[in-house]
């Protein structure tokens, strides 16, 4: 199979050496893990146990792990027991159990830190321990892993706790903004991978009622907003909406009603930060999502200012203040104080502090939180510019985030640039990491991957933000080359070799934009699939179109280079008869592979977007088809052995 460089190979458990372990596909993959004792055979029908001590967030948790439980086929009575501590549960299929020695054990070390757990597996049953109620949860979501792939659980016992305080994924609205059902699915499933923090750029995609008519086709309603707060709390994940505050507005700025808002009258990408009206709209904003979002974070973007200072207002005012930096902080300052006023935590992306003083950094209320974004590869390690920009923010006492991509990355940058960054929490630099999917560079450009089809570096920044950097030798995160198996295992429920080698030499083909190869290895018989066949039904039709996109790319290449023979009509006859012959083929079959397409990415976003998304880039190649088959139309057409169909 093809893969890249440091993703092959077989899942082995780092520096434990037991076959057993081995089948773990855990993800991610616990700090400690030793087997000891009988298997756990589980029924159909279980207990879990939980503290009568337990506070009412604790019981909730408990309530979310026994829903899930059930989702995959272990309907789960809930009981109280004065027996266990406030943050223990017991999962057992007996309906009574004596008190375990385990459960007088507290949770001592590395393991007593927040979020931080304990899973002890016997015969018996499952005793799951937390530091807190988080961490009881996380406890429960490792067992249900366990779970999933097999009703028979090896008695083991797993101590666990987060390298990073806050593990943020970053989802970008502004292509491919998800219905309300996908985005709840995508928090769930982030969540099972302990990501504890999701950050929403809404752009046009909420409905917010302080600026009526900004909002776009199916967006986000502050009920839906509401709901879908109450239900990542519950899983664990902290909602961080964002509104950028001064540039990146042009979701706001195109429209007519706030042209006077901007920075440069020709241009909609930034506010004019001397207007009055700029803040009023932007605080406005932010107060209609503070009032659905109950987390403590805000992200308040903050990032390209290129046109600072062009509005003669401004440029006046920057004179009088001292430049153009003071300018920014003068109103970014203004946002972070309201922010602090509503007792949040803004969090600003730090570009634009980068060449700025430590006076004028040190200006900023001391409760924002830089979020220093470095998207390169990097070759997997924190480079010097990093680490020096790093180090003096903290020489400076600013709370600092680090932030780094998933999507969009060429080839396997993306893998690169989460390493990075995981050594620098490791260095103890940062307090979150957050990964961004970037879904276009602005607002109505043209329009990145869906990051449906990112999904595996997601899982590996969740590994990485958990359990730290691989060190070969050493017990604790598995390297990059044990990805593949435990995520095709995580994602699709494929135990079988065969099956996980073909699956993710789709996934590796994909990343490389090799789409005629990802679409044969994405082949399947949806029977097959224990998981998410939702998901791998749209990659399957997403690399069949990136194939459409190769052919005709193919097709222009070998045109291109015989233009003048081809318009002259000097051109073979044999070949260019079977290239129009191949030209009409993939015309033929665009249209049910566009009906596929319309049908599988509504479960992912908006009928329009879908929509635009068709009418830009396949109506391009489309209109490329056309004009090659005109070019090609007094050509014989091959008889029928020499034809040679696309393969979309």
């Amino acid at each position: 199979m093809a893969t890249p460089s440091g993703l092959a190979g077989a899942v082995q458990a780092p520096g434990l050496g037991t076959d057993n372990l081995d089948k773990l596909y855990l993800l991610p993959y616990p700090r400690s893990v030793s087997l000891k004792g009988a298997p756990m055979r589980t029924p159909p029908s279980v207990y879990l146990y939980l503290s009568a001590a337990a506070s009412p967030i604790a019981r909730r948790k408990c309530q979310v792990l026994s829903q899930q439980l059930g989702a995959i086929g272990f309907r789960t009575q809930m009981v109280t027991s004065a027996t266990l501590l406030p943050n223990q549960a017991l999962f057992t299929p007996a309906a009574t159990f004596t008190k375990w020695p385990q459960m007088e054990r507290p949770l001592r070390g590395e393991v007593n830190k927040p979020e931080g757990y304990r899973l002890t597996v016997t015969s018996e049953g499952a005793l799951l321990q937390g530091t807190d109620e988080q961490g009881l949860l996380y406890a429960g979501f490792t067992l249900k892993q366990l779970l999933e792939d097999s009703p028979n659980v090896p008695g083991l016992e797993i101590e666990d706790a987060p390298l990073v305080a806050m593990r943020v994924i970053h989802l970008d609205f502004k292509g491919w903004p998800p219905t309300i059902d996908y985005l709840k699915n995508t928090i769930a499933q982030l969540a099972s991978y302990k990501i504890n923090g999701v950050i929403l750029e809404y752009e046009s995609y909420y409905n917010f009622p302080s600026q009526p008519g900004l909002a776009s086709e199916g967006a986000i309603t502050p009920e839906q907003a509401a709901e879908l707060d109450l239900f990542a709390q519950d899983v664990g994940v902290t909602l961080i909406p964002l509104v950028p505050c001064l540039g990146n507005v042009s979701h706001i700025l195109r429209l007519p009603a706030y042209q006077n808002l901007r920075e440069h009258p020709d241009y909609t990408q930034q506010l004019c930060p001397v207007n009055p009206a700029s803040l009023d709209v932007v605080t406005a904003m932010m107060e209609d999502l503070i009032s659905v979002h109950q987390g403590r974070y805000f992200h308040i973007g903050g990032d390209e200012v290129r046109l600072l200072g062009v509005n003669p207002q401004s440029d006046a005012r920057a004179k009088q203040l001292g430049g153009r930096a003071a300018l920014y902080l003068e109103y970014v300052g203004k946002v972070c104080r309201y922010l602090v006023a509503r007792q949040k935590l803004p969090l600003v992306w730090d570009d634009m502090f980068r060449k700025m003083s430590d006076e004028q950094i040190k200006w900023l209320p001391p409760e924002v939180a830089l979020t220093f974004w470095q998207y390169e590869g990097q070759g997997g390690r924190a480079t010097p510019s990093i680490l020096a920009n790093l180090d003096r923010y903290r020489k400076l006492q600013r709370r600092i985030w680090g932030a780094s991509t998933r999507l969009p990355a060429q080839r396997y940058d993306g893998f690169d640039n989460i390493d990075a960054w995981t050594e620098a929490a490791e260095l103890g630099y940062v307090e979150g990491l957050i990964t961004t999917t970037w879904t276009r560079d602005h607002h109505h450009g043209p329009m990145f991957a869906a990051p449906e089809t990112a999904w595996a570096p997601a899982l590996y920044a969740a590994e990485r933000k958990w359990s730290g950097m691989h060190r070969p030798g050493q017990r604790g995160a598995p390297g990059r080359d044990q990805l593949p198996d435990r995520f095709i295992m995580r994602m699709f429920g494929m135990r079988d070799p065969s099956w996980q080698a073909r699956l993710w030499a789709g996934v590796d083909a994909m990343h490389r934009d090799h789409f005629r190869r990802a679409r044969e290895y994405f082949a399947h018989d949806p029977k097959a699939i224990g998981r998410n066949r939702e998901m791998l039904a749209f990659w399957e039709v997403w690399a069949a179109l990136g194939s459409f996109k190769e052919y005709v790319d193919q097709f222009d290449e070998y045109i291109s280079g015989n233009f003048a023979n081809l318009q002259s009509g000097k051109g073979d006859p044999f070949h260019c008869g079977r290239l129009r012959w191949r030209v009409a083929d993939a015309k033929q079959r665009l249209p049910m592979l566009v009906r596929a397409f319309t049908q599988r990415a509504s479960r992912i976003t908006h009928p329009a977007i879908v929509q635009e998304f068709l009418d830009s880039t396949i109506a391009y190649h489309l209109k490329r088809l056309d004009e090659m088959e005109s070019l090609l139309s007094n050509y014989p057409l091959p008889a029928k052995e020499w034809q040679q169909p696309v393969g979309i």
